[in-house]
This record gives structure tokens, C-alpha cells and sequence, in this order.
């Protein structure tokens, strides 16, 4: 009984609906006269007929109101969507979805919340959107992504929904950041031409260590593995394995997400030579000139580092001759069967290359003329590599500038145009400065100039200027036209009032009291060297303090206290050098001889020699080696057979043989302070690297010196003294803050030992 009442009431509910689907059917089909749309708050009612897909006029159905249906869904405005008919019009009754009123974080102390926030912005999750339930899970996503990027993988983000009124939303994120997941493995298979610690020193990630509390290196990120795998590629690229490939790597995290493992798979293949070499194209040169470029690689083992320096040595030279827009591409052609690889080289020089016009940008205290007489390119010359990049290293040798950066730009509509824009910014010089600073020996120190760089537009440079310190007051006026002739020949004059009291740097008690006045005349050499003379006089009181060392006191009695001195110098200096403050490429040079001239009340001369050289490592440009030498001599002639003390060189100290005390090496007096002496020999090493790879004003290094001062005739190198140690130094708005921590590595227990030193300050 009760199966056949089912069974009736089953018919009967199918037949209603039947019915009632058809009768839609019937009434679905008609014209549209009109469209309403109701329950609009914050959707524009144009938003919404942008994603219907009807308009009046249309013949509906059935099928055309269910794809105006999805339509309408498909744009993430609305919740809810029904369609009506009203006689003719079209209704469409719409209920939009919330719109995110606020996301408020909380948890996150490793990543401000600004970080948080512009990350979610990044991804469009911002407050003014719409709301919809996958947007929980896309913050969750992007806030995890954040932190995997610092190496947390055991984060935890939860979020939470609020309504609020006016139909909004008002999202909670709760962060749970956990405990840093480092690398504990790292293993590569499929090597047997290298070791896994040869290759593994070649990654930036490193397995978790010691070092690991002061770096990121055994933090995993995507990025990282694939930069090290590149490295990876390039050494064996480079070593002659070009069948090398990576097969597969895997990435797996502990089930606690704090170690990460990973596996590289490697194939290294046979490592092949170079075969033939061979030049295709144009030839705007003599074929010699790329041969000889070219023929380090014959007969050789394969490198992709050298094939594409190579080919970008071709392309410099090409550029020096004129063709900026030489093209040079590297053919390698791999013969498997032979294990060789033949290179060709295919050259399409273009045009020569003319330069229209030399700009400069940022200079806004220092004249365009100062730039454009250090330029060796000239406008309307041909374009050249070689004095577009020379004419940057004058400008950065100037010291006036922070940074400088050179871009060449084609002219449009051309082929053999371009134009030259230099950006410079504008360093530590001004029309007035302040000093004020610190240095090991001398301790505080302050001063002043008024300076002109470009005096009443002429290009000439007018200073005046005094400075004090423990020891000395200096009050000096200078006039410089660097640029007397159009070759660079410099004149100028300058005068110079300088007391020093020498007892207040722990040197013999004493002090001199000079005044002079010199005239000027430099000579330029070449691009990176020039001579410069002075003539001049001076007038030396010697003053004695309270008590007078023996060697004082009878260089007192042999020739007086009062001095009038005619002098002559003459300075060589070459530097290529490729920047002012913080130097990583090049050398220096400079040569100084001062001399008495005749009718002078002293016979004396000083010669003194310093150079410098910079060389950046094959293993990263940042990495510098440097090594500094200093010999000096100064002895007296003539009717003067004792050497001025003022004359002497001092040695200990910054800038000398640093973890001694300033000045405090060499011969001593009879008091038992330094008294200096005749004869100087220093030299240093360095090993440069960055403190921050995006701290360029930072730099740090470790270092070895050497040196000492002696008597003349009195050199021994078994006296020499040595140190090594820890230097960092910081470019600030004052000047150079150099700090040092320095170990002496020979030494005598009568030596004066200091292991730290500090000096800050340059004019601004």
C-alpha cells in the first residue's frame, strides 16, 4: 500500500514539474523592451552591463539567460543573481558580494607590516576589493611565499572573517612565523671530475654553521638554488665540459619544516679542447689585430667565460675604432666525435660612429666647462670606446663627485650618430665648507674653507682655508687656473701660514712657527700623468720647549732658530685610478722632490716615492687586492751638515704601519721621545671585500703592513716592524670614518703598541 502511494506521488511531482518547465520555456521566450537591475549598493549598474551579455532588442530563452547567468557570476561582483521577467523587461535582482573594509595583521616580527601590507598589494589583496572565499586562501598563500622567502617554512597564517555593516568584511590574519628552516644537506650526484666541496664552494648556500648566526647562507630560497646552479653550469662550462647538463634537483623539508635538504643531479661529459679558429663578416681592421686577440684560445681547453670575453674584446676594439654598434657573436661548433669545439667568430661592424653631442646631468654646483675640458671624446669625432670611458675616469679622479656614470645614446633616425650623457652626483665639495673630524695621534680636529671651483665663471679654482688640531694651526690661500692653456697647462699661487707644536704628538719638545708664499706651474703628460713645479719662499722660527734633546740642542747650536728658505719642488704624479674615494681597478704613482735653492739659511732636500695598485679578483669584481709602497729620503747638504728635525719622516700609526702608536717608530731621542728620521720604507697589502653587497659606501678589509724610519745609513731590514689586522671604512656626509683593528706582528717590548685605530673627516 505504501509502495503504491510513493509510486503516485512520484508521477505526480514529475508530471508538476514537467509542466512548470515548460511553461518557463514558454514564457522565457520573448523580446527585451527594457533591463532593470535592482539591489545595486556599490557596483556601478554600468559595471554589471558591461558583463551581461543581452541588451534590448534581443530574443531571449532559456539558453541565453543561462549564459547571461554566468556572465554575471563570472565577474566576482555578486553573491547571488536571479533573472525575472517583467511583461517585456528584462529584471535582473543582483546581491553583491562584501567588499574588504580592512586586513589587520598581527604575529609578524621578523617583516614590518608595511613589508606585509605592499607584499599583499603586489598580489591586488588590498582593502576596496571584493571578497570572495579563495581570497582567504591567496593572503594566506602570499603571506607564506613572504616568509619562505626568508627561509621559514613552519609558518603558520590564519584568517579570520568579521561582517561588517553596509555590506563589508573586515579580515584578521594571525601570524605564527615559527623557527628558521636551514639547509642541512647538500648533495650532488653524478661528479667525478670534481669533488663535492669544489662544487659546492661554489654556492652561495652553504649548509647551517657557525657562521650562519651572521649571515643568510643556509637560508633556502628558489632564487638562490637557481643562481647557484648557473654557477654550477658556468665552472664546468668554463672548464671545457659542454655536453654538461643538470639533470634534476630536489628541494625536500624536514616533516618538522626546520632542515632542508637538497639534491642536484649532475651529467659532466667529456671535457673538450677548442679546434679550429675562424673569422667570419666584415673586417673593418687589419685581420691581424683579431688574431692576435683571438689566439689564447687555439689549442686550448674549452671555456665559455673566455670564448664570450673574447668576443666582447673584439667588440671594446671595434668600439675604439668607431664602430659603437659593432656587433661580434661567438659561434661555438661542438664535434662530439673529436671532443673538439671549432669557434667562429661573426663580426658586423655597422657604420662608423660619430658623436653629436657630450650632455651633462647633475652637476649643479660644478660648470659644465670644468666637465668638458676633462673630456677626451670630442663632439663631432668619431665615437670611441676607449675615450668615452678615459673621459669618465678624469671626471671621477676630480674628487668631486660621489658617483659618475656614462650611457650612450643613438640619435634617432640615424645609423652612425650618437649622443654621450653623463650623470653625475655631486660629492664633498661646496663654495664653503666646515671640517670637523678625528684622527689616531692628532685626535679632534676642525677647520674651514671658502672655496670656488669656479671663480666668477673663469674655471679657476680660489681658496681660503685654516684648520686646527692638537698640534697644528694651518691658515692657507690658494689660486689655481688648472687649465692656464687649452693642453692643461695649470698656474696658480699660494700662500701659507703654519704653526705646529710637535711635543703635543709625542715627538721631540718643540715646534716651528713658518710662513711662505709659492708660485705654481703644472704640465700634463698624458691622459693619466703630469709634472708639477713650485718655487718658493719660506720663513722657519724654531721654537724649543722645556726641555731640549741632546740632538735638538746641537742642531740648534750648528744652525740657529730662524730660517729664511728659498725653495723648489717638482712633483710627478700618473694614476689610473678609477674612482677618488674607494679605487678598485688601476695604479698610482707620485714622485716629489724638494729642494733648497741657494742664498737659503738650510741646505736640505726630501725625495719621497708612493704607489698604489688596485686588482680586482677573477672570483667577483668586489673582491679587491691592493698593495701600497712609501720610500722617503731626506738629508742635508752643502754648508748644512745636519738634517732639519722638521724634515724628518715619522712612521706608525694610520696611514703608516697600523697597531703602533701614531709617529712612535724609529730612532729616539735622548729624552727617549721619537725624533723621526731620514730614511722611510712602508708598504701594505690588502685583501678588499664588501661589508653589504648593497652598501657601496661601505667597505671592509684585512690588511698587512710593514715599515719603519732610521738614521741615514741605517737601514736594516731585520728592524722593520709588522701588523695585520681588520679595516672598515664608511664614506659619511663628514668624510671618510675608517676604523681598524691591528695586531702587531713584530715588534719590540720598547715599541709603543695600539691595536685600534680611528679616523674621521674630511671638508664638505
Amino acid at each position: 500500500m505504501g509502495i503504491d502511494l510513493m509510486k503516485r506521488y512520484l508521477v505526480t511531482t514529475l508530471l508538476a514539474i514537467t509542466v512548470l518547465f515548460g511553461q518557463l520555456a514558454q514564457a522565457a521566450g520573448f523580446v527585451i523592451s527594457d533591463i532593470r537591475i535592482e539591489g545595486l549598493q556599490r557596483v556601478d549598474a554600468a559595471v554589471a552591463f558591461s558583463h551581461l551579455p543581452l541588451q534590448v532588442g534581443d530574443e531571449v530563452d532559456n539558453r541565453s539567460l543561462a549564459t547571461a547567468t554566468r556572465s554575471l557570476f563570472k565577474s566576482g561582483y555578486f553573491e547571488d543573481i536571479v533573472l525575472q521577467r517583467d511583461g517585456d523587461v528584462l529584471v535582473l535582482q543582483l546581491q553583491e558580494r562584501p567588499a574588504i573594509a580592512s586586513i589587520q595583521l598581527s604575529g609578524n616580527k621578523l617583516v614590518t607590516t608595511e613589508q606585509l601590507q605592499a607584499a599583499l598589494k603586489n598580489a591586488k589583496l588590498v582593502e576596496g576589493e571584493i571578497f570572495q572565499r579563495s581570497t582567504l586562501a591567496m593572503i594566506e598563500l602570499e603571506l607564506e611565499r613572504q616568509y619562505n622567502a626568508m627561509g621559514r617554512y613552519a609558518v603558520m597564517v590564519e584568517t579570520r572573517v568579521q561582517d561588517l555593516e553596509e555590506n563589508r568584511v573586515g579580515l584578521e590574519v594571525e601570524i605564527s612565523e615559527g623557527v628558521n628552516s636551514v639547509i642541512s644537506h647538500i648533495n650532488i650526484v653524478g661528479n667525478e671530475q670534481y669533488s663535492d666541496s669544489q662544487l659546492t664552494n661554489l654556492m652561495n648556500l652553504k649548509t647551517d654553521n657557525f657562521w650562519s648566526l651572521f649571515t643568510s647562507s643556509s637560508q633556502y630560497s628558489r632564487e638562490k638554488l637557481m643562481a647557484d646552479l648557473e654557477a654550477i653550469r658556468s665552472h664546468y662550462l668554463n672548464n671545457g665540459h659542454v655536453l654538461f647538463n643538470i639533470e634534476s634537483t630536489q628541494v625536500a623539508i624536514s616533516p618538522d619544516k626546520t632542515q632542508v635538504f637538497i639534491t642536484i643531479n649532475v651529467s659532466e661529459g667529456p671535457a673538450f679542447t677548442v679546434g679550429d679558429v675562424s673569422i667570419a663578416g666584415q673586417l673593418p681592421v687589419a685581420e691581424q689585430q683579431v688574431r692576435d686577440l683571438v689566439a689564447g684560445l687555439e689549442d686550448s681547453t674549452f671555456s665559455r667565460f673566455k670564448l664570450v670575453n673574447t668576443a666582447k674584446e673584439i667588440q671594446q676594439m671595434l668600439g675604439d675604432g668607431g664602430y659603437a654598434f659593432a656587433n661580434v657573436q661567438p659561434l661555438p661548433l661542438v664535434n662530439a666525435e673529436t671532443q673538439t669545439v671549432d669557434l667562429q667568430f661573426v663580426m658586423r661592424p655597422g657604420k662608423r660612429t660619430y658623436v653629436r653631442r657630450i650632455n651633462f646631468n647633475g652637476n649643479t654646483r660644478t660648470s659644465d666647462e670644468v666637465l668638458r675640458r676633462e673630456m677626451r671624446q670630442m663632439e663631432g669625432g668619431v665615437a670611441s670606446f676607449a675615450d668615452i670611458n678615459d673621459s669618465k675616469l678624469r671626471l671621477q679622479r676630480l674628487g668631486f663627485f660621489n658617483e659618475v656614470s656614462v650611457n650612450t645614446k643613438p640619435v634617432a633616425g640615424t645609423d652612425d650618430l650618437l649622443d654621450v650623457e653623463f650623470d653625475v652626483t655631486e660629492g664633498l665639495t661646496a663654495n664653503w665648507s666646515v671640517m670637523v673630524g678625528y684622527t689616531d695621534g692628532e685626535g679632534p680636529f676642525w677647520g674651514g674653507s671658502i672655496a670656488q671651483d669656479n671663480f666668477m665663471g673663469t674655471g679657476n679654482e680660489l681658496e681660503a682655508a685654516f684648520s686646527s688640531s692638537a698640534s697644528t694651526d694651518e691658515y692657507r690661500f690658494s689660486y689655481l687656473n688648472p687649465y692656464y692653456t687649452v693642453d692643461g697647462v695649470s698656474r696658480g699661487i699660494d700662500l701659507t701660514y703654519v704653526k705646529r707644536d710637535y711635543s703635543k704628538i709625542d715627538v721631540s719638545s718643540y715646534g716651528t712657527d713658518e710662513i711662505g708664499v709659492g708660485l705654481k706651474f703644472g704640465y700634463p703628460l698624458s691622459n693619466t700623468s703630469r709634472i708639477n713645479f713650485r718655487v718658493g719662499y719660506e720663513q722657519i722660527d724654531l721654537e724649543l720647549g722645556s726641555s731640549v734633546t741632546t740632538e735638538l740642542q746641537n742642531f740648534v747650536d750648528t744652525e740657529g732658530k730662524s730660517y729664511d728658505q728659498w725653495t723648489t719642488s717638482a712633483n710627478w704624479i700618473d694614476n689610473t685610478l678609477n674612482d677618488f674615494w674607494y679605487p678598485t681597478d688601476g695604479r698610482s704613482h707620485s714622485l716629489n722632490l724638494s729642494l733648497s735653492l741657494p742664498n737659503s739659511d738650510l741646505s736640505y732636500y726630501q725625495a719621497k716615492y708612493d704607489y698604489r695598485y688596485f686588482e680586482p679578483l677573477n672570483v667577483r669584481e668586489d673582491y679587491v687586492m691592493t698593495f701600497g709602497a712609501q720610500i722617503g729620503y731626506a738629508d742635508a747638504y752643502g754648508n748644512t751638515t745636519l738634517t732639519p728635525p722638521f724634515a724628518n719622516y715619522y712612521a706608525g700609526g694610520y696611514g703608516s704601519v697600523r697597531g703602533f702608536e701614531f709617529n712612535s717608530l724609529g730612532p729616539l731621542a735622548s729624552d727617549g721621545t721619537p725624533m723621526g728620521g731620514q730614511v722611510l720604507t712602508s708598504a701594505s697589502g690588502e685583501f678588499i671585500f664588501p661589508f653589504v653587497d648593497d652598501m657601496p659606501s661601505v667597505r671592509t678589509s684585512l690588511f698587512m703592513d710593514v715599515g719603519n724610519v732610521y738614521k741615514s745609513g741605517a737601514f736594516s731590514a731585520g728592524d722593520l716592524r709588522a701588523s695585520a689586522g681588520f679595516s672598515l671604512a664608511w664614506l659619511t656626509p663628514v668624510g671618510p670614518l675608517t676604523m681598524v683593528m691591528a695586531t702587531p706582528l713584530k715588534s719590540e717590548s720598547s715599541d709603543n703598541v695600539t691595536r685600534t685605530h680611528i679616523t674621521l673627516g674630511r671638508s664638505y
